[in-house]
């Protein structure tokens, strides 16, 4: 997969570098676009997936590709029908980019039989670079990252978080999330770009991370990473972690572990699987 990997970051590098030219020169108003209500997409998403797709054809040619503006490729289900799937969030944290703030990245994952074999997270803004071959040590901007220690002391954790965009029409879906671990823990962080905040919890710089209501585009990278360092990766109920349900717990060593029995005493995504909230 060194192949694979190597290509990976050569595309993510290059699509960085187009995202950095809209982060310098700034996103105008008016060609900023709605997917939905604060859902948004600008030009710099549809160039960076285009680069992406266009090095991928070249590349490998007989894979697919499922990436979030384009949508998928051809004969690919919900669960990856084809052998070799490549996941791409060509702009990770479009929001943030739109307002001018550093945290974004280009997401890039290779799932094969459904499991994340490659991952690379650029974050252009930040000089941050993130890339995994499964069953090898992750590295950071080219070296190897540090195994991460257990902490079961839940009341001096810090843990990262994330809303859907369905937050403004159900916010009942992240409220209790919110209340239950903002009174239990040292402090909650949010950066907008779930494939970051994987990351960030890779590196030891917080203890735990949860969102639901994503895609495969923004997790699959990112848990490979984190999993090479030890993070432990699972379903918001404690099942095996799927990146197709858009649900996600991920922390270190014990503090994962002691975020799952606050969840599972309080109820706090209850309704995740019982068709409250369809896609």
């Amino acid at each position: 997969m060194y192949e694979e990997l190597t290509i990976a970051l050569h595309m993510a590098r290059e699509a960085g570098e187009i995202l950095l030219e809209g982060h310098h020169l700034g996103v105008a108003p008016e060609a900023v676009e709605h997917k939905g209500a604060i859902d948004l997409v600008t030009p710099y998403d549809r160039r960076s997936e285009a680069l992406v797709r266009t090095r991928l054809a070249e590349h490998f040619p007989g894979d697919a590709i499922l990436a979030e503006e384009g949508g998928q490729t051809e004969g690919l289900g919900r669960t990856g029908d084809a052998n070799r799937v490549w996941c791409v969030d060509p702009l990770d944290g479009t929001t943030n980019f739109a307002h001018g703030l550093p945290f974004f990245c280009v997401s890039i994952a290779l799932l094969v039989d459904g499991e994340a074999a490659v991952g690379v997270v650029h974050a252009p803004a930040l000089d941050w670079t993130f890339s995994r071959v499964a069953g090898e040590a992750p590295h950071f901007n080219g070296a190897p990252m540090p195994p991460l220690a257990a902490r079961d002391d839940l009341g001096s954790s810090l843990l990262m978080f994330g809303c859907g965009y369905d937050r403004t029409t159900r916010p009942e879906r992240y409220l209790a999330m919110i209340a239950t671990f903002m009174t239990r823990t040292q402090g909650l962080r949010r950066t907008g770009s779930a494939a970051l905040d994987c990351c960030i919890c890779a590196r030891g710089q917080v203890d735990g991370y949860m969102e639901v209501n994503l895609h495969p585009w923004d997790l699959a990278a990112g848990v490979l990473i984190a999993r090479g360092t030890g993070a432990v990766a699972t379903d918001v109920d404690g099942g095996p972690f799927d990146p197709f349900t858009g649900r996600l717990l991920l922390g270190r060593p014990g503090t994962h572990e002691k975020m799952l029995d606050v969840i599972r005493e309080h109820d706090v995504f209850v309704h995740e699987k019982d068709g409250s909230y369809p896609r």
